[in-house]
């Protein structure tokens, strides 16, 4: 486990600086609901790197670490899922007061008093249920479905994983944005909310280019040892 640590680390922290344009561009766009061509959403593209960094690093970076320790060990697609969403589920606070504050266009200085003052300590939990719910499907998909050294085979698997659990991913975006109760999410609902073309391009992308970067940072580090 030690040895995936650095190769993880790393790639959280190449990740960031990649995606963080694209995650706050695609998230704005689909809890708002207006163009990604709009004008407005194309400003502080890395607004929010510092807490991306912390994020990326476990849910983008150490999240491989974690796939190849924990299914190496137990060789249990559903245990291995489960702990890797519930540890993924640790950066909800974070994730939420970033995409609270890109949502409303405010600091995060602003978000934190928001949501205390709103809701509590307990106000730091919002969108955690959805988050581990969609990590823990996801998971399973991916890890049921990926195959070694198939590159194409893989990217297929995480586009299916993608579709699947949209739903899940726009009720988490809608909580962190606003908190918004399921029966708002449903009532208001509109298809391209679930940004599944973006979601998949872009998700799709940033993920498989994480495995790629973190495959190639462990090849390098294994290599130097």
């Amino acid at each position: 486990m030690n040895n995936d640590l650095i190769p993880g680390i790393a790639t959280g922290i190449i990740s960031s600086f990649i995606f963080n344009p694209f995650d706050k561009v695609v998230y704005v766009s689909t809890t708002r609901n207006i163009s990604m061509f709009n004008k407005e959403i194309w400003t502080e593209l890395y607004k929010g790197s510092c807490f991306t960094i912390s994020t990326k690093i476990i849910t983008s970076g150490l999240y491989f670490s974690y796939l190849d320790y924990y299914y190496k060990k137990s060789n249990s697609i559903v245990q291995t899922s489960l702990i890797t969403s519930v540890l993924c589920g640790i950066t909800s606070p974070i994730q939420l007061i970033k995409f609270h504050s890109w949502y409303n266009d405010c600091s995060y200085k602003n978000s934190i008093k928001h949501i205390y003052k709103n809701f509590g300590y307990k106000g730091f939990a919002i969108g955690i249920c959805p988050l581990i719910a969609r990590d823990f499907i996801f998971n399973c998909i991916y890890l049921s479905l990926k195959t070694d050294n198939n590159h194409l085979s893989n990217i297929a698997s995480v586009c299916c994983g993608l579709v699947v659990v949209s739903p899940l991913n726009l009720i988490k975006n809608k909580k962190y944005a606003a908190n918004e109760s399921i029966k708002t999410i449903i009532k208001n609902f509109k298809f391209n909310q679930l940004g599944i073309q973006h979601s998949i391009i872009r998700t799709g992308l940033c993920f498989y280019a994480n495995q790629y970067i973190y495959d190639l940072c462990k090849y390098y580090y294994s290599y130097k040892d």
